[in-house]
């Protein structure tokens, strides 16, 4: 589609909602509200539908009609009686006119051509992606191009532990095998079975490809580590003050409150990597920031950090109560929407910070099918939430059923991905998928069939420096897993499917070929006037029993997926293919 009617849809939402808000907050008349957003749609009709009248049937225009008509009606209606008021004194126009807004609202609510905008009756859901296996695009990134590592271990957590409220509990996680399992996943991913000597050469590799300077980690530099908390959003709204919760605050007690609780960021790995960056690779534990920016972070994460390290500073947008670090919105918008509907604001802890450690979560999503470190950069925007940003998912209503799958449409997350205070500044890529998430973001965590899980915790580690590949390599994991033949548990049957919709990888084609991109879109977040190139590599394995990816099967180009133990997926020699 190459006049994209969510854009109208969401700006002109957008702008009339931040309107409607503070004219309610500073208690402007009604009378006012409805002729200045009249005046506003009026203008926003007009522009859009005089150079392409079809546009006149868009979702946007029809929710715009009304208020235009309706003020046209009212101005006409107030205009008529005046003129009679004159010519007969005994008109009372105040109360008239009172009667004829209402009267128009009516009326042109009942003339504008109707739409359900949550009807999604007339949507065939295609599953699958397009390309089938061994199909890469794009160009590797990474010490070993295209590498993905993954890590497994079945005697990381507790196979006995059932209650999704209580998996941070240090009995529920062997600390020791999660140690061993993140300088394994370092040691690969560094390329050298020395871990501090891996850790350098993943600092250099990253200065040579940001600045082309050939340095390791430098005294001083700040380390931002970038964790997924998506549920301490929903507590808070929940609670009267809005705002702050008690350092001890744990998913228990949001389980308690009646919000169900979610896999996200458990504390070990975050610690793990806290342990090497202080104790191998040199950084002072000052300049280690950690935290969801967007959101709160529970207080036994902290209490679990701090215990061994607490110097570090963890940040919270909304208050410095109990030693956090208060952070603050970028000054102006930073990351810019590449179908030019705007921008966003980040936060100065991102903007000010040398390197970021990405780690996000191993689980589906409602309405991205997905949900893995690209996804994870919705919680650095400086909004209160990022509902702004789901217009360009596959399923951008909360409905269930995808209303804009496929390919070749405008996709946010590859603006994230190469914007260069994201994607561009990471320094590791990691998936935690110690405990795999349920049908979707807000489920909890859920034994997992494929193998070798085999009904158990996932009890694994996903870590790259190529963060196209790394996206790729866990989306057939999580397609493979709920591919609407398995049942997990009664409250996730809703999404068996969703990471299976036609679309999914949409974003992953784009970010690792330019020539994927929707017509009309040129991706250039940085507003940098050079647009994006290819950001990694993307492919499907073979097949979900042997998990082969292109250079697993001897070829030079592609993915690669090492495992450890390194039975799990096997390599064969290079051939000159």
């Amino acid at each position: 589609m190459t006049d994209n009617n969510k854009f109208d849809f969401r700006k002109l939402k957008g702008k009339l909602g931040k309107i409607r808000d503070w004219m309610l907050k500073h208690r402007i008349p009604p009378r006012l509200l409805f002729i200045i957003i009249g005046v506003l749609s009026t203008i926003w009709f007009l522009i859009r539908v005089i150079p392409k009248p079809s546009r006149a049937t868009y979702p946007c225009m029809r929710v715009a009609a009304p208020f235009m008509s309706g003020m046209i009606i009212y101005l006409l209606s107030v205009g008529g009686l005046t003129a009679l008021s004159r010519r007969f004194n005994k008109l009372n126009v105040r109360y008239l006119s009172t009667v004829m807004l209402v009267f128009g609202v009516v009326a042109a609510m009942a003339i504008s051509p109707s739409t359900n905008l949550n009807s999604d009756e007339d949507t065939t859901i295609k599953y699958g992606p397009d390309d089938g296996p061994n199909q890469p695009v794009g160009v590797a990134q990474g010490i070993i191009p295209g590498e993905v590592v993954w890590v497994w271990n079945p005697k990381a957590t507790n196979p006995d532990q059932m209650n999704n409220y209580t998996m941070y509990l240090p009995e529920n996680t062997n600390q020791a095998v999660v140690y061993e399992m993140v300088q394994n996943a370092v040691k690969k991913t560094g390329g050298n079975k020395n871990l501090k000597k891996s850790w350098d050469t993943i600092f250099r590799y990253f200065n040579k490809k940001k600045n082309n300077s050939d340095k390791g980690y430098t005294k001083g530099e700040k380390v931002f580590i970038k964790i997924n908390q998506t549920s301490i959003n929903i507590y808070r709204a929940s609670q009267s003050n809005g705002y702050y919760l008690p350092e001890t605050m744990t998913q228990s007690e949001n389980a308690k409150a009646g919000k169900s609780g979610t896999c996200e960021t458990q504390p070990y790995i975050p610690l793990e990597i806290i342990r090497e960056l202080v104790n191998v690779a040199g950084v002072d534990q000052k300049d280690i920031y950690i935290g969801d920016p967007m959101v709160h972070t529970y207080g036994y994460l902290c209490d679990i950090w701090r215990a061994e390290f607490p110097d570090i500073h963890i940040v919270d947008r909304l208050s410095s109560d109990f030693g956090r670090t208060l952070i603050k919105p970028t000054e102006t918008e930073v990351l810019h929407f590449s179908d030019k509907t705007g921008g966003d604001k980040l936060f100065d802890v991102i903007e000010n910070a040398s390197y970021l450690i990405n780690i996000a979560n191993f689980k589906p999503h409602e309405r991205n099918g997905i949900t893995l470190t690209a996804k994870n950069h919705f919680g650095s925007q400086a909004q209160t939430s990022a509902m702004h940003l789901h217009y360009s998912l596959i399923s951008p209503r909360v409905s269930g059923r995808p209303t804009n799958q496929g390919y070749h449409k405008y996709r946010v997350l590859v603006d994230i991905m190469g914007s260069k205070y994201l994607g561009q500044n990471t320094l590791l890529y990691i998936v935690d998928g110690l405990y795999a998430g349920g049908s979707n973001e807000s489920r909890g965590a859920v034994k997992y069939f494929l193998a070798p899980f085999n009904n158990n915790w996932t009890n694994s580690l996903f870590m790259s420096l190529d963060q196209v590949a790394l996206e790729s390599v866990c989306f057939d994991f999580l397609r493979n897993e709920w591919d609407g033949t398995k049942t997990h548990n009664a409250s996730n049957n809703r999404y068996e499917n969703i990471p299976n919709v036609n679309g999914v990888d949409d974003y992953l084609h784009q970010a690792a070929d330019p020539s994927n991109w929707p017509q009309g879109i040129s991706y250039d977040p940085d507003n940098s006037g050079k647009p994006l190139t290819s950001l990694g590599i993307h492919e499907h394995w073979n097949d979900p029993f042997n998990k082969q990816y292109s250079q697993n099967l001897g070829k030079k180009n592609g993915i690669i997926l090492v495992s450890v133990p390194d039975t799990l997926v096997k390599t064969v020699k290079s051939s000159t293919n």
